[in-house]
């Protein structure tokens, strides 16, 4: 039975990946029976693809080449339907050999909608925009290769922090938290929550701890003299090296990115995407 709504669905495969190449031909073939008006491209180009007229986008790849196409759709109410063919697919819904059910149930509005908060940033140079963007799972400033300290002098909502003196400092949204985030010791945030993470890399002497904030915090980074290379990073896919004097600025953008599915708890995701919930279970066990 045809869907009685048209839709323009685009369809991102990721870069050179055979598998997932050829199920998007078919994914494609499949919409336009149905009435669709589809496109196929591979992730990183087709600028032309994301116009105005855009209802819905089917990512096949892992959570790299979701969170490419997140970044692009940001702020839009475009939501993404993600078909697995990574190696963790924290952020993706199905797994190829059951697209056509999940897919079918999404057109149909049958699967929940889960709207998520981004972080909007921006470079200023000699009171100048260098440079800016969003990020869907954190911005970082590290150290380079030379394991000297950054040295960020960080204010929060205007009201100064302090100075870090640390290999970084890690900004994480709720869905990016479970990433470097938490490998760094930072927060685990449920992924529903307003709310961004700090976490500095190996602080100097503890100065500044891991810590949550609301959503609308507007948080300024400023590279202080005495700091090695430094650079930002943004979802580990994009970046730049700074300058002594650099200000970063960043602050959530509620709601930002749209991903549709939630077939898994948040928890059953963390089980299955290899988080060590398990072995926290047992070391509990164990002391009980």
């Amino acid at each position: 039975m045809q869907n009685t709504v048209c839709r323009h669905v685009l369809l991102v495969c990721k870069v050179r990946h055979e598998r997932a190449w050829k199920l998007g031909c078919e994914i494609l073939q499949w919409l336009r029976m149905r009435g669709h008006v589809a496109t196929l491209i591979e992730a990183g180009g087709g600028e032309a693809a994301y116009g105005e007229e855009l209802d819905f986008v089917i990512v096949l790849g892992g959570d790299g080449t979701m969170l490419g196409v997140a970044r692009r759709l940001a702020g839009r109410p475009v939501p993404l339907f993600g078909i697995n063919f990574g190696r963790v697919g924290f952020l993706t819904d199905a797994q190829p050999e059951q697209w056509k059910e999940r897919l079918a149930a999404c057109l149909r509005g049958d699967l929940p909608l889960r709207a998520c908060l981004a972080l909007r940033w921006k470079l200023m140079r000699g009171g100048r925009l260098e440079a800016g963007g969003v990020a869907v799972n954190d911005v970082v400033l590290s150290r380079g290769s030379l394991s000297r300290l950054v040295c960020v002098n960080i204010s929060v909502n205007g009201q100064c922090m302090g100075l870090l003196r640390s290999d970084g400092v890690i900004l994480s949204t709720p869905v990016g938290s479970s990433g470097y985030s938490v490998s760094a010791g930072g927060p685990l945030l449920y992924p529903g929550m307003n709310a961004v993470g700090l976490t500095p890399i190996c602080p100097f002497l503890n100065t500044i701890s891991p810590m949550v904030f609301p959503g609308a915090t507007v948080f300024c980074m400023r590279i202080e003299p005495g700091s090695t290379d430094c650079y930002i990073t943004v979802d580990g896919q994009e970046g730049q090296q700074l300058e002594v004097g650099d200000l970063v600025e960043v602050t959530g953008a509620p709601a930002a990115v749209r991903f549709m599915g939630g077939e898994l708890s948040f928890f059953e995701r963390l089980r299955t995407r290899g988080f060590a919930l398990e072995r926290a279970s047992g070391e509990n066990a164990e002391k009980a």
